[in-house]
């Protein structure tokens, strides 16, 4: 054979349907290169690990994936997993994890870098990249990106399915690759001696544009260098197959014409091949025509607020993984298990417990779940990210079950969600005492942060929820507390309180801070009571309606005097207790009167404005009437573009207007110059030189939650009286820094 010297080192891509024999084809151009004086690695890219067989006579070499578990890579010795094969060629195999687990692809990516890493491919001419199968995922992509194959060679018979899938791995490089960039060296026709084989796959290649740059024929030989571990390249005789070789490796050695990817549509594809009539399927016909009108309709404008539409998208806060660890740990007796890597562990852990160490510390407000949060995390490192978590993972959870907590919750991340690590598996390693829950939340991949506390919210309960618990009559729950607020726990203890004046309890908080049996009998309380009125509590409820058959109070948890007193004559109403509930609301209401009353020196003829994004502060507004303030005026911010619900009181209605801009509430506040303007919606010009503080975003439930807001006000407005004293006029924003130093740092 005539001896080439390669211009330059070519990596070369064998792409193809599974089976179709691109092992063969690779093992032996590789030998035909190395006749031909080239110095070749091999590369083979399948978990089965036999790509190089043949070269090495039938020895299964170690792979890189075996050899790096529990291995540094830096450090690692590259001569551990190359074998020199037949005429010198280097072998390698990226191996993969055990079939059903982990994830091949990132097992393949691995290999590469560590390849990479120690510049194994350097001391090689010509490396030959033999792939798994079809372009399944970015891991087995990884040789055609632009800094590994120079060249592709696609492998297929004429069987429909193998041309499929050659046609699927161009759609694979043109994703690469885009329109123009050339790539594809050709296609190699593997005979399978069908009818019109040759046919289809001209057919095929030429609606791609490319050539048919090799035809193996159908051959006995290569079943017998099989046989004798060989490739064929070392049989003697086989004269017309080693040629088809030979003329390969001329053909790359010569340095291939290069094409870029043209993948066909399925329909096209399918006619070409198959002889069938070419038209669109139903679906693509429906596209089609949506399209269509789509351009015809494109310069009419879409109301806003459409399905679809930015405004009817829910907010993004965080991930699924996220918010489901945030709903679990309230579960105060069970442990949660977080199936991740340390870092996403870390991050959630500092997302539940920064909040109950900063109110802890700044403000003395203690949240139990927050403080100290049952939370352990399975460490997944890259080798489970490559060969599957699960064996770790287990262990973890029978030592956990082993300490009998109330349940055991395990929670995927991105990362084992990705590689299908089953954690539902893991129930089987439940107890009577404690059963072990599964929450696949697989990171971001299943939704947002709020769809991650619904989701284990809903398996919870599945999972733990007595059906047959007997219902007892004088019994509330609380269902759908913020995940993460310093008003939780003051008003469940309010909650507690007055249904205790009552002569009722609180059974279960769904899910605010409860234990496993509280859950467990949650079904034993004849009234559930919303903690608000959010989209996603409405969902809450709706959905233990139809499962369980909850009933539900008509409100949710009141905020104000006023709403809590209507509240509880309802509440007392279907518990039939009214006589204590009057009692309670004359009592609730003296201690509000009084409370109001100790105030009123400091805030009796105070001017005060409000601009507000639309929300319901009645209670603020009537809190404000009754220590004898005066309301100078209302300016409301339909921000969020719902019905407006400020006030239904005709007095306040009367100073109340919608703005729709923060100049228009500039020239209002800078007219009126209140003593205080209570604003969540205001540029720095429009407070300057006033004394502001903040509409509550989520105020105290129940009597009790405007108290807090008028003692606060009452301080500002007496520091601000003996600040004005000594300044004398006073009156600019900086006088505010000793008050927020005082009463906010």
């Amino acid at each position: 054979m005539e001896k080439i010297k390669t211009p330059q080192p070519l990596e070369i891509a064998v792409y193809g349907k599974g089976g179709i024999g691109k092992s063969t084809v690779s093992a032996n151009l590789s030998a035909a290169l190395a006749m031909a004086g080239s110095r070749v690695l091999q590369i083979g890219c399948d978990p089965k690990h036999d790509s190089t067989r043949l070269l090495t006579h039938g020895e299964l070499i170690p792979t890189v994936l075996d050899y790096l578990r529990g291995r540094d890579a830096a450090a690692a010795d590259p001569a551990e997993v190359l074998r020199e094969g037949a005429f010198g060629i280097g072998c390698i195999e990226a191996g993969g994890p055990r079939p059903g687990v982990g994830c091949a692809g990132r097992g393949i990516i691995t290999a590469f870098e560590f390849l990479d890493r120690h510049g194994v491919k350097e001391r090689y001419g010509l490396v030959i990249y033999d792939v798994l199968g079809d372009v399944v995922c970015g891991g087995f992509a990884v040789p055609v990106r632009r800094e590994y194959a120079d060249a592709i060679f696609l492998v297929t018979s004429g069987e429909y399915m193998a041309i499929y899938a050659a046609n699927n791995i161009l759609r694979g490089i043109r994703n690469f690759d885009g329109d123009e960039h050339a790539r594809v060296a050709g296609i190699i026709l593997n005979r399978r001696s069908l009818t019109d084989e040759e046919g289809r796959v001209r057919r095929f290649a030429e609606a791609a544009g490319l050539p048919i740059v090799a035809d193996v024929p159908r051959s006995d030989a290569f079943s017998q260098a099989e046989e004798a571990r060989r490739t064929l390249m070392e049989l003697p005789g086989c004269g017309e197959e080693k040629a088809v070789f030979s003329g390969l490796a001329q053909h790359v050695l010569r340095g291939p014409a290069l094409y870029p990817a043209r993948p066909l549509t399925d329909e096209a594809l399918e006619s070409l091949v198959l002889g069938t009539e070419l038209r669109p399927s139903a679906p693509k016909a429906r596209e089609t025509a949506k399209a269509v009108a789509a351009a015809a309709g494109s310069a009419a404008p879409q109301p806003a607020g459409k399905a679809g539409s930015a405004l009817s998208r829910p907010p993004l806060y965080g991930c699924a993984f996220n918010g489901a660890a945030t709903a679990a740990v309230h579960l105060t007796d069970a442990l949660v298990i977080a199936h991740s890597p340390r870092a996403c562990a870390f991050y959630t852990w500092q997302n539940i417990s920064s909040p109950g160490r900063k109110n802890l510390f700044n403000r003395g407000i203690l949240m139990p779940s927050a403080i100290s949060p049952h939370f352990e995390c399975s460490d997944m490192t890259h080798a489970e990210a490559v060969f599957g978590g699960m064996e770790k993972l287990r262990a973890q959870v029978s030592e956990a079950v082993a300490r009998k907590p109330g349940a055991v919750v395990v929670i995927s991340s991105c990362v084992s969600g990705i590689i299908g690590d089953d954690i539902r598996s893991l129930e089987a390693l439940s107890t009577p005492e404690t059963p072990v829950i599964a929450v696949p939340a697989d990171g971001d991949i299943t939704g947002d942060y709020s769809a991650g506390i619904r989701d284990c919210l809903h398996i919870l309960c599945e999972k733990l929820i007595d059906r047959d618990a007997k219902p007892e009559s004088d019994c509330v729950n609380l269902v759908g507390e913020l995940a993460i607020s310093y008003n939780n726990e003051p008003n469940v203890r309010s909650l507690r309180r007055l249904l205790e004046a009552m002569g009722l309890r609180l059974n279960c908080r769904l899910l605010g801070d409860a234990t496993c049996e509280e859950l467990r009998g949650f079904l034993k309380a004849p009234l559930n009571i919303l903690d608000s009125e959010s989209a996603d509590n409405l969902a809450l409820r709706d959905w233990l309606t139809e499962r369980y058959g909850c009933r539900f109070h008509p409100r949710p948890l009141p905020v104000g005097p006023a709403a809590t007193a209507a509240w509880l004559t309802e509440l007392a109403e279907f518990y039939g207790c009214r006589e204590r509930a009057e009692a309670l609301i004359a009592r609730e209401m003296a201690d509000y009167r009084a409370a109001v009353n100790a105030l009123r020196p400091a805030l009796e003829g105070k001017t005060l404005a409000l601009t507000t994004i639309n929300d319901d502060v009645d209670w603020l507004i009537g809190a404000a009437r009754d220590a004898g303030m005066r309301l100078g005026w209302i300016g409301v911010m339909n921000y969020l573009r719902t019905p407006l619900r400020v006030s239904r009181d005709p007095e306040v209605l009367a100073v109340t207007e919608e703005v729709s801009s923060a100049g228009r509430i500039r020239e209002k506040v800078q007219a009126l110059k209140p003593d205080l303007l209570l604003t969540n919606y205001a540029g720095g010009e429009a407070a300057e030189g006033l004394l502001t503080d903040a509409v509550p975003s989520s105020p105290l439930a129940l009597f009790g939650s405007a108290i807090p807001v008028l003692e606060r006000w009452a301080a500002l407005l007496r520091e601000r009286e003996k600040l004005g004293k000594r300044q004398g006029k006073g009156g600019a924003w900086r006088d505010d820094e000793a008050l927020f130093e005082k009463y906010f740092a």
